[in-house]
């Protein structure tokens, strides 16, 4: 019993040793990150340390990368100090030209929230799609985000993008949003897989559709895409906090097992989902969705610059 009890401490000691040599940064690029992603993304400028952030996790489901966010970290400084909100982030993003609306894209995380206390305070994202013009990024066109116990899917319709007096580098916007709850944070304790398909437009042909493991969630075809002309993938994990709440905010982690995009389904997605055609392209929800306006608040400042959509906003029609 000795020598089995010996052989067994000896490989955990072994197994600890290992990853504490490992280099989380290489393992994400190597192994969790999929077709294009892997290529294409690389630390974000306002993301907090590599080695504050980054962690290799290991259970009975395998290796995957673990995204720490504490409020001990803070954050980027034009977060830390955005007008009325701090935000912290470890994210990646493309560093080439932002993608154009000619072809779709496919997307596919896998992820588990197994260590993520909640706080009704504290929101934020997961993946976020940027709106570019040009090659400046104005402000998330999609993201999958969540607040409190919820998860959701948010797609929006952006009316204006604004800045303010003092603080010129963070965007504002005044839009309409659709958000689709792809579950709590307790149904993501274990690992799911969340698919995209993605074709930006601001014409008839736009799709956009998604899955949470096999279970479609909604598909939504037609213009989608209003400021802007082009778009911009950032992954990881953001979040927004209170400063009211800040000492009572919990450390949370994202745990990804892979994430990546392709313009070729088949690299990404299963076939079922590569071949999936709707008849008629009527858009669909097969949960309850929840339609809102929102403007930004100012806090008092002036605004010194505004990109606003001048043409009558897209609308989704859900059968």
């Amino acid at each position: 019993m000795k020598k089995y009890l010996l052989i067994f401490f000896s490989l955990l000691l072994f197994s600890i040793n290992t990853h504490a040599s490992e280099n989380p940064y290489k393992f994400l690029k190597k192994e969790v990150l999929l077709g294009k992603a892997s290529s294409e993304l690389k630390n974000d400028t306002r993301s907090i340390s590599k080695k504050k952030a980054l962690s290799i996790f290991e259970d009975t489901d395998g290796k995957a990368i673990k995204i720490t966010l504490d409020t001990k970290f803070k954050g980027n400084k034009k977060d830390w100090e955005r007008t009325g909100a701090r935000n912290q982030r470890w994210e990646m993003a493309n560093k080439k030209k932002p993608r154009k609306f000619k072809k779709p894209v496919y997307v596919k995380y896998t992820f588990k929230l197994n260590d993520f206390p909640i706080h009704p305070a504290v929101g934020g994202s997961f993946f976020q799609v940027i709106a570019n013009k040009g090659n400046s990024r104005l402000l998330p066109w999609m993201k999958l985000e969540y607040r409190g116990n919820s998860v959701v899917h948010q797609l929006n319709f952006t009316k204006e993008v604004f800045y303010l007096k003092g603080d010129p580098e963070n965007s504002n916007f005044d839009k309409i949003s659709y958000k689709f709850p792809l579950g709590t944070v307790d149904q993501f304790k274990n690992y799911r897989t969340v698919s995209f398909k993605i074709l930006a437009s601001k014409e008839d042909n736009g799709e956009i559709i998604a899955w949470v493991d096999n279970k479609k969630v909604f598909e939504v075809y037609g213009p989608n895409f209003t400021i802007g002309n082009g778009y911009t993938f950032k992954w990881g994990f953001y979040r927004w906090l209170k400063d009211a709440f800040l000492n009572e905010t919990p450390t949370q982690s994202l745990t990804v097992k892979e994430f990546g995009f392709s313009d070729k389904c088949e690299e990404i997605l299963d076939q079922d989902k590569c071949s999936y055609l709707s008849e008629n392209k009527e858009s669909i929800s097969y949960v309850r969705y929840r339609k809102s306006s929102y403007r930004m608040p100012t806090y008092g400042k002036k605004i010194t610059k505004s990109i606003k959509w001048t043409k009558p906003l897209p609308e989704i029609k859900i059968n």
